[in-house]
């Protein structure tokens, strides 16, 4: 878990012209979405603030922020955390993500452009090599950004907005896929989607990415169940 918290703290990058609230958010948040953090993993501010080469204060507000969204909690001595999911909240979370991000799929494709579909086919090329290669934290931000640039690609920036929102909670439970499940499933399902985003298929575009969201999530609540059997410390415990 250590290894994991200096890799993801070592992963944020220095403020420039932004405020440094705004510029602490938008990475952290980042890196909650992409699964740089673990759940229940413990954000200090001083590793942070460290990371980000800013004060303590920036980093205060911005965990506050990300608290009142539900991506962070308050444990018992104040000091912020990546949730930890039960079983019953991760699979409301899957059947919402199911929704909406096969929404913004099907509508992705009746106005998505050439140059688009190049990056997504870029995209798909990056995720294969980095698997490859084993590096995971490249590996996981190029499927966010895959998911994302299709989801973006709708021009529905509130249904956007609703899905990152999902992407906050969900996330940090991304690298439990790797290399198992990502080891078995290589990338076919979706390759399977950007097939059909490409041929103007919306159906089959929507059902290809809501198979995926359901493979991978029905992998992950396996693992949180098997987490949650007595005598071992899972996350399917909390809420």
């Amino acid at each position: 878990m250590e290894r994991v918290a200096s890799a993801a703290f070592a992963s944020l990058e220095r403020a420039t012209h932004r405020t440094l609230h705004e510029h602490a958010y938008e990475q952290i948040r980042e890196a909650l979405m992409v699964g740089r953090f673990m759940p229940g993993q413990k954000m200090t501010i001083r590793g942070l603030a460290d990371a980000l080469h800013i004060s303590p204060t920036p980093i205060r507000e911005a965990l506050h922020r990300l608290n009142t969204e539900g991506a962070l909690r308050a444990g018992s001595n104040r000091r912020m955390m990546v949730p930890q999911l039960s079983i019953e909240k991760f699979c409301e979370l899957r059947d919402i993500r199911l929704s909406l991000e096969g929404l913004a799929t099907e509508r992705a494709v009746a106005v998505i452009t050439s140059p688009v579909i190049k990056t997504l086919r870029d995209l798909d090329a990056a995720i294969r090599d980095q698997r490859r290669s084993g590096d995971i934290d490249a590996t996981m931000r190029s499927i966010y950004l895959f998911h994302h640039t299709l989801y973006a690609a709708a021009r529905m920036p509130t249904l956007h907005h609703l899905i990152e929102g999902l992407w906050l909670r969900s996330g940090p439970y991304l690298r439990l896929l790797f290399p198992d499940y990502t080891g078995r499933e290589q990338g076919r399902t979706r390759a399977k989607t950007l097939d059909a985003v490409e041929r103007g298929d919306a159906h089959a575009a929507r059902a290809s990415m809501e198979t995926d969201l359901m493979q991978t999530a029905d992998y992950l609540v396996g693992l949180l169940a098997t987490q949650a059997k007595p005598g071992k410390q899972g996350t399917a415990k909390r809420s």
